[in-house]
């Protein structure tokens, strides 16, 4: 008899051959593989930049992509460029314009008011004759006669007659050919001009002349108190109002015209010019308005006036027919009367 009991366990199915159901030599499921081969490519950070900055570029081929990248990338160059030719050339347009207008305000104001100015004075420092309208009267006459070189008896006399002082030295000169020979009176100018541009003086006339004959019958001139010919310019009134004469000891062309070697240069930094001008009114009195200068700068010929401090500038002449005539001499008597002669000429 057999005993009772629990039979024994039955062995586990053996699988079956073939791949059916195996997991191959390494034991990992095949499937995704399969799957992977149908999931598209990770998109590369080119793709990502592409899609973010030109989306319009996008395209799945590579190389239409990166072609439509260039092109645009390309106009995208040169529309930058076009935009910075355009914004430099207006700059410099602008630069140009403004500079040009800038220019052309300066310019205007520089121009702006006279273009120079002058300030005149009567040189009365070292006159070589006093002439008065009067003659002086027995008294008078006596008087001065008997005047002696001690101090300076001459000045009160002279203030007291109303003597005004003149020259002669340029006048009497033979190369003036002054037409009536007699005194000059001069006023000393100095110009200045504070423009950037400059300008040249071409010519000096006198300007509103008007005479009358000449009322002085008398004068006192000064033996040796001539001080010589000094630079400047000497207008014989009788000849001519327009055409000043050159003066100087010194100068190549005494008496000649003095704008045709001459001119006066002023403005663009230039020293102040200084200017000594003579008149003669032989046997008149003669006044006028102004000198009339013409100056010639970038913008053509001009012409200013100067004058004498709101006041008529005047000359005195001697009377064609002088009553009286003395001299003043360091030797012998020291007032000595002269003779009046022919044509109003004096003899001392």
């Amino acid at each position: 008899m057999t005993g009772s009991g629990t039979p024994p366990a039955s062995p586990p199915p053996t699988p079956p051959s073939g791949d059916g159901g195996q997991t191959g030599p390494s034991g990992h499921d095949p499937a995704p593989a399969r799957r992977d081969q149908h999931r598209p490519p990770t998109p590369s950070l080119l793709d990502d930049l592409v899609d973010g900055v030109v989306p319009e570029a996008a395209d799945p081929d590579r190389r239409r992509r990166n072609r439509k990248v260039l092109i645009r990338l390309s106009w995208t160059v040169l529309a930058a460029l076009v935009a910075l030719v355009a914004t430099k050339g207006a700059d410099w347009l602008t630069s140009e314009h403004d500079a040009r207008v800038t220019s052309e305000a300066d310019d205007k104001a520089d121009r702006a008011g006279p273009a120079f100015s002058a300030s005149v004075r009567l040189n009365t420092q070292y006159p070589e004759a006093r002439i008065f309208d009067a003659p002086f009267s027995p008294q008078d006459k006596k008087t001065l006669l008997a005047m002696q070189p001690k101090g300076d008896p001459l000045t009160p006399f002279y203030a007291a007659h109303h003597a005004r002082a003149v020259s002669f030295t340029d006048v009497h000169h033979p190369a003036m050919k002054v037409a009536s020979p007699g005194y000059s009176e001069e006023w000393l100018m100095d110009l200045l001009s504070d423009r950037k541009a400059s300008l040249v003086i071409t010519d000096l006339r006198i300007k509103g002349l008007t005479c009358t004959p000449a009322k002085a019958a008398t004068v006192i001139s000064v033996r040796g108190q001539a001080g010589g010919s000094y630079e400047g310019m000497l207008f014989d009134l009788a000849r001519s109002p327009s055409t000043p004469l050159i003066t100087g000891d010194e100068e190549q062309h005494y008496g000649e015209p003095f704008f045709k070697y001459k001119k006066i240069d002023l403005g663009n930094g230039a020293a102040p010019e200084g200017l000594r001008v003579q008149v003669t009114s032989g046997t008149q009195d003669c006044s006028w308005k102004a000198f009339e200068t013409h100056y010639v700068d970038a913008n053509g010929e001009h012409t200013q006036d100067i004058t004498n401090n709101g006041k008529d500038f005047t000359v005195h002449g001697l009377s064609s027919h002088p009553q009286q005539a003395f001299e003043v001499r360091s030797y012998g008597p020291f007032v000595h009367e002269c003779k009046i002669l022919g044509g109003g000429r004096l003899g001392c």
